[in-house]
């Protein structure tokens, strides 16, 4: 999971122990304790988030191609248009 913090550089300790050093703003780490640690505190981009995105995006992508796009559209909407679109 990358964290991100508003100093370029920063050490985070926990009782006197390191756990996280950010470089140019960024800490990437797959530890859960310093995950459940570092959560509360700063900002953060989960890899689930990052996949879901692209899927939105994609689905975003082939809905304009088909004409059926309108602003602001959900997810759930673009699969319900798109599936509506190829049973026609």
């Amino acid at each position: 999971m990358k964290f991100y913090s508003e100093e370029k550089e920063l050490s985070v300790f926990n009782r006197r122990k390191k756990i996280a050093d950010f470089k140019n703003g960024e800490f990437d780490t797959d530890n859960p304790d310093v995950i459940e640690k570092l959560k509360p505190h700063f900002r953060y981009e989960s890899p689930k988030v990052i996949s879901g995105l692209a899927i939105f995006l994609k689905l975003k992508k082939e809905a304009i191609k088909k004409g059926i796009y309108k602003k602001g559209m959900k997810k759930k909407d673009l699969i319900d248009a798109l599936e509506k679109k190829e049973k026609k």
